[in-house]
């Protein structure tokens, strides 16, 4: 499988520099109020900080690895107890205590999740380490049921994941509508988001090692391909050649992701290899898969 890249937000740089420099474009003012803009920056930038902090505390290759060293029987090289993925306090504080930027609702949804999230990675680990012990006493029994409530744990990490993806995608969305809104790039960055946000949630569902939800990954892959035929309707912008030239370029790698993605999910179960394949293959957003 080649490299092929979905930077978004790199492009959406480019797009955004491009859309809002001088020269023979139009220049643009924002008809938002400078505190509506600024609330939409505050709920861009949690986004982004949530993308960093999944990424590094419940990364699916990580929680993968764990699983794949428990399931191994007979005699296997020893490891030593893992630490979870340790997180800023900064970061911590953020994502716990999200400002009002969101309503009350959406802060208690947050503040759930998150917490929810740090006490089951927390557990996964321990429970590893628990594993390790037993495996070393020869507690099979014991060591059996660990794993089983593992892949518990993994799955609920998942779901964390993309309750708090769901929350956030669609308040992102506004906000950078709200950011964007007399951008001429407009509608060609926020398909880009649309799609980037979807192919985050089909790899974190198909990521899940011992089970597959094809029911789920099957509803997004028909979300994705929609948000990408209306994507490809969108009209050139006048004055932006190169900038549309790099937005098609961007459709074809996600015309190629669903191709690939649809090959792993006909094969009806998780796939180490092609899941890291598509990793290795598909960076976007902020490369969180």
């Amino acid at each position: 499988m080649k490299k092929k890249i979905l930077l978004f937000g790199a492009l959406v740089g480019v797009l955004l520099l491009s859309s809002c420099s001088g020269g023979n474009k139009k220049q643009t003012v924002s008809s938002e109020s400078p505190e509506e803009l600024d609330n939409a920056s505050k709920v861009i930038n949690y986004y982004h900080t949530s993308l960093i902090v999944l990424k590094h505390i419940a990364n699916a290759k990580d929680i993968n690895a764990v699983l794949g060293y428990m399931e191994q029987t007979g005699k296997v090289p020893e490891v030593a107890p893992i630490a979870p993925p340790e997180i800023s306090a900064r970061d911590t504080a953020e994502l716990m205590d999200p400002g009002d930027y969101f309503n009350a609702e959406i802060r208690q949804n947050l503040k759930q999740n998150y917490a929810g999230l740090f006490q089951t990675r927390t557990q996964f680990y321990a429970n590893f380490n628990k594993f390790l012990s037993y495996k070393k006493a020869n507690e099979t029994a014991k060591a059996g049921a660990l794993l089983d409530e593992n892949y518990r744990l993994s799955v609920a990490l998942s779901e964390y994941k993309q309750v708090i993806f769901d929350i956030l995608s669609p308040l992102t969305e506004q906000a950078e509508k709200e950011i964007l809104a007399d951008e001429p790039l407009k509608e060609q960055i926020m398909a880009m988001r649309k799609m980037s946000n979807t192919v985050q949630s089909i790899m974190n569902i198909y990521s899940r090692k011992h089970t597959m939800d094809g029911p789920r990954i099957d509803l997004k892959m028909a979300e994705l391909r929609k948000e990408w035929e209306a994507a490809k309707k969108l009209p050139a912008v006048t004055g932006y050649d190169e900038e549309i030239k790099n937005y098609q370029s961007f459709l074809s790698t996600v015309e190629s992701f669903m191709k690939d993605m649809q090959k792993a999910r006909d094969k009806g179960k998780y796939s180490a290899e092609d899941y890291d394949a598509m990793s290795n293959a598909y960076e976007y957003g902020l490369s969180v898969i």
